[in-house]
């Protein structure tokens, strides 16, 4: 039987040592992962001795004798699941991001479309809007589902399936090592809350995403993590396609949980947070009722608005106005109803995204679309603030940048006719023993 190892061998990356060190990925891991730190006291003490730490990570890194040596279990809550995750010390945590941030981006150039979770630009609204788009325009063809979810998915995976996948990917002799570790830390299966573990996890099942898309055929395919879900016009169908996944999970030596079915889309699709009906989508009970329960008990009012706003983001997704004002009292309005613009008072531009470092960006083709002069930062004045889109993710962003090239490159080309937007990729060069310097190329 033809099978997802069948299928055309991945593109293999190798020398990629260069980009995970550079300083700029190395900072952006450091600030990340301190981010999500609770203890002030231990931010401080790391970011006193922030350059230090950088330093000995990279050289471990460079000379392939970084390890996640141990983790310790904690556990958490997510909905109505408890889980038992597992996390590294927080100096390790950091080299494991930084590995991570530039193997991410190798790895995710095969993702399929439909495929989402733990992938920048894919969450769930993301995957969310294809589903209702797909079942609104195509509802012959999508009248019945399959839905399945992955017994134990990371508690699960074969260890050395896993490694073998990986090494689909990447090339390079000095990370491989690294990276087996990464998978190998556990007795069996991958660590939840490892950050490489989304990464092999996603890697591991698009094998699986692109057989069933590309060979077996199946249109209307969908995954969110662990979750799949296949749309048809035909109970049938969907009974022969689920017989293939099955056999397809069994050579990864993986299974669904007894929970799957084949049913009407009009009976209700539970999947990404919203029941999906066909015409229409609604946020699920148990998060209506759970959000309804804090209502009632919070007094505070800070508390109830920011619950609200939680609450807005997901019903604004859904079909779910009449909720909303149910359990708000309040009427949600639409932005585009109010006729409020803004005009700042400096007269400067807004650009749309996050702000981004530019050694996070770097080696990355992006479309640079504008740009603003003269601004002053913590960092100095006379700056630029250029805004740009990436491609890969389909995010705006934007970044400073005080370089004399790079201001007088974009001041060049705002004197050309159609000079905006134009394609680059950011480069860094050393200078001067160990300074940094960005520029266009």
């Amino acid at each position: 039987m033809t099978s997802h190892k069948d299928l055309k061998a991945m593109k293999r990356y190798g020398n990629i040592i260069d980009a995970i060190i550079e300083q700029g990925n190395m900072s952006a891991s450091f600030d990340d992962v301190l981010g999500d730190l609770k203890n002030e006291s231990r931010k401080a003490f790391l970011r006193e001795r922030k350059q230090l730490i950088i330093d000995r990570l990279a050289a471990a890194i460079r000379d392939g004798s970084f390890r996640i040596t141990h983790v310790h279990e904690m556990v958490v809550t997510d909905g109505p699941k408890r889980r038992v995750v597992q996390a590294p010390p927080v100096i390790q945590r950091i080299g494991c991001h930084a590995i991570m941030r530039v193997v991410d981006q190798y790895c995710y150039k095969s993702i399929i479309p439909t495929s989402a979770a733990s992938i920048k630009g894919r969450g769930m609204h993301y995957l969310h809007k294809i589903v209702c788009d797909d079942l609104r325009l195509h509802p012959e063809d999508t009248a019945y589902f399959y839905k399945c979810d992955i017994h134990k998915f990371y508690e699960s995976i074969d260890q050395d399936i896993m490694f073998e996948c990986v090494c689909r990917y990447i090339k390079d002799k000095t990370l491989l090592p690294i990276l087996e570790n990464f998978v190998r830390i556990m007795p069996s299966g991958l660590a939840i809350g490892l950050r490489s573990s989304q990464c092999f996890g996603n890697i591991l099942l698009d094998q699986l995403d692109h057989f069933m898309k590309e060979v077996v055929k199946v249109r209307y395919y969908y995954r969110y993590c662990d979750d799949i879900v296949m749309l048809s016009g035909s109970k049938k169908q969907l009974w022969l396609w689920r017989d293939i996944l099955l056999d397809q999970l069994a050579i990864l030596k993986l299974t669904v949980k007894d929970n799957e079915v084949v049913r009407p889309v009009s009976d209700g699709l539970d999947f990404l947070g919203y029941v999906h009906f066909g015409t229409h989508s609604l946020v699920r009970k148990r998060t209506k009722k759970k959000f309804a329960r804090h209502m009632a008990k919070v007094k505070s009012r800070k508390r109830r608005i920011a619950l609200m706003g939680a609450f807005k983001g997901m019903a604004a997704h859904g079909d779910c106005n009449h909720l909303y004002e149910t359990i708000t009292a309040r009427k949600m309005k639409k932005f585009s109803e109010m006729g409020v613009t803004y005009t700042p008072a400096d007269g400067k531009k807004r650009f749309p995204g996050k702000m981004m470092r530019l050694g996070a960006i770097v080696n990355k083709t992006i479309e640079v679309h504008d740009y603003e002069s003269g601004i002053k930062t913590s960092q100095g004045e006379d700056r630029y603030v250029v805004s740009f889109f990436d491609p890969a993710t389909k995010e705006w962003g934007k970044f400073f940048t005080a370089s004399e090239e790079m201001k007088n490159i974009l001041d060049q080309i705002s004197d050309i006719e159609d000079g905006f937007p134009f394609e680059t990729t950011i480069i860094s060069e050393v200078f001067d023993g160990n300074k940094i310097k960005y520029k266009f190329s």
